[in-house]
């Protein structure tokens, strides 16, 4: 009994002993590494953040607003004047140099005297009575034999075209009542030598309408 609680005294003891050398090795583990980290630290400082510079701006205040612009003068209303017309230029008249010993320039004709005015109707009617007479004349000449002895008498109308002396395209409009006058009509006409066509007929033709007239008493 005495032998165990010895044994178990000394194992207690021992492994009280124990434990104080573990307590003093592990503090003074501790207290390397809290000398260590100090060297550390002394040896090698943080250097200190960077502190952010401000730069302070004043801002001048805003210039004062302009002054409002006067109020416009309303301006008085221009009066339509009338737009002046161009100006004609006259071109100079050129003066003409004298030369020595120059012969004066012959006096200009004088002007055309104006041909009197012509009545075309009344020369129309002229001619065609002409006409009428001439072939007037050729037909008594040569009244049909038979009809004298037939006692026949009696006016024929024949129409016929004229241009330039030349006679076309006769015929009888009006017969006298016997074919004999209307036939020498018809012959009178053609074979009448007319009259030359005034000066205003040239170049035109006319369509004339004339009576025959056949009478055996002379008249």
């Amino acid at each position: 009994m005495d032998t165990q609680h010895v044994f178990s005294e000394s194992f207690f003891s021992f492994k009280n002993g124990r434990n104080l050398i573990l307590a003093i090795i592990a503090e003074v583990a501790i207290g390397l590494i809290v000398a260590g980290v100090i060297i550390w630290q002394q040896t090698h400082k943080v250097p200190p953040p960077p502190v952010n510079k401000v730069a302070v701006v004043t801002i001048p205040p805003p210039p004062p607003p302009p002054p409002p612009p006067p109020p416009k003068t309303p301006q008085p209303p221009v009066p339509n004047m009338p737009k002046p017309q161009p100006l004609t230029e006259v071109p100079p008249i050129p003066t003409p140099i004298p030369t020595p010993n120059a012969v004066p320039p012959p006096p200009p004709p004088p002007p055309p005297v104006p041909r009197p005015q012509v009545n075309m109707a009344a020369i129309e009617a002229s001619f065609q009575e002409q006409l009428r007479a001439c072939i007037q004349a050729m037909a008594i000449r040569h009244y049909p034999r038979e009809a004298i002895l037939a006692g026949s008498t009696g006016t024929v109308l024949v129409q016929f075209k004229y241009l330039n002396a030349t006679i076309s395209d006769a015929s009888v409009k009006r017969s006298s009542g016997a074919r004999s006058l209307d036939t020498a009509g018809l012959q009178a006409v053609l074979t009448a030598r007319c009259p030359a066509p005034p000066e205003q007929f040239q170049g035109r033709e006319f369509v004339f309408t004339i009576p025959i007239q056949y009478s055996l008493s002379g008249d």
